[in-house]
């Protein structure tokens, strides 16, 4: 699958030689939709040949975190063999830590509209349907950024976090962590982290969570990335994600 690095920005070659595993790359004159296929077609072959795909929108903020952990071999392994935390628990610490937070604001009618709409019971007309991926795309054309598709040699989908870590600023989990609520997500609701930007993680799954999980999930997504609700949605609420999350096979996470 790879190709001449002749073609591509410099920030994508630096990336390639980091990581020195097959790929390949969309460049900005393909389209949206080329990248889609791309994956789909990868995930197949992944299952078989016991890769697992990642797409990666080039940056040199991720080739420069990849050129420095090329200098450190251990540091790849340090995150893989950790030994396994409880995610599921650690959400929910950091999510009763958000919300003590919010409760110590000053703005009543903010905090009252946002816990109006945290109930158990969803309204299908909040949350819209998230069913492709978004980090790549420039505009809706169908142009993207320059973004690479690797095999990454890993069987465990959570593994990739180690391979290109990002975060570990602002309320950005660190990779050690990110990876755990990876590994954790993906044996719950069968979540695979497909895509990695300087600022975004996207996962994809075989069939949304049910709307009996869903609510559960939204908490979870919070935690793990509060703008997921606090600029995610249109009303702020956890009833908005916890109803896109019951409808969507795709999941997107952006930290400003």
């Amino acid at each position: 699958m790879s190709q001449s690095k002749e073609a591509y920005t410099e920030s994508t070659r630096r990336i390639i030689e980091s990581l020195d595993c097959p790929y390949q790359v969309f460049t900005s004159d393909q389209t949206a939709n080329e990248v889609e296929e791309g994956y789909k077609l990868a995930a197949i072959r992944g299952k078989k040949e016991g890769f697992t795909p990642l797409l990666v929108v080039s940056s040199d903020i991720l080739a420069d975190i990849l050129e420095s952990l090329k200098k450190d071999p251990s540091a790849r392994d340090t995150i893989i063999q950790q030994p396994e935390k409880n995610a599921e628990e650690m959400l929910k610490e950091w999510y009763e830590e958000f919300i003590e937070e919010y409760q110590e604001m000053d703005e009543e009618e903010m905090r009252e509209a946002w816990y109006s709409q945290t109930g158990e019971e969803l309204d299908e007309e909040l949350g819209e349907t998230i069913s492709e991926f978004t980090s790549f795309c420039i505009s809706s054309d169908n142009e993207i950024e320059e973004t690479i598709l690797l095999e990454i040699p890993v069987k465990n989908p959570w593994e990739v976090i180690a391979w290109v870590p990002m975060g570990g600023w602002n309320e950005c989990p660190a990779a050690d962590d990110m990876m755990e609520v990876c590994r954790y997500w993906y044996k719950k609701y069968g979540a695979v982290p497909a895509l990695v930007s300087t600022d975004t993680l996207e996962f994809v799954l075989e069939q949304p969570v049910s709307k009996e999980e869903s609510m559960q999930a939204a908490k979870e997504h919070y935690a793990f990335c509060t703008d997921r609700v606090d600029q995610g949605t249109e009303t702020g609420t956890l009833a908005e994600l916890a109803s896109c999350i019951s409808k969507s096979n795709y999941w997107f996470f952006w930290w400003d």
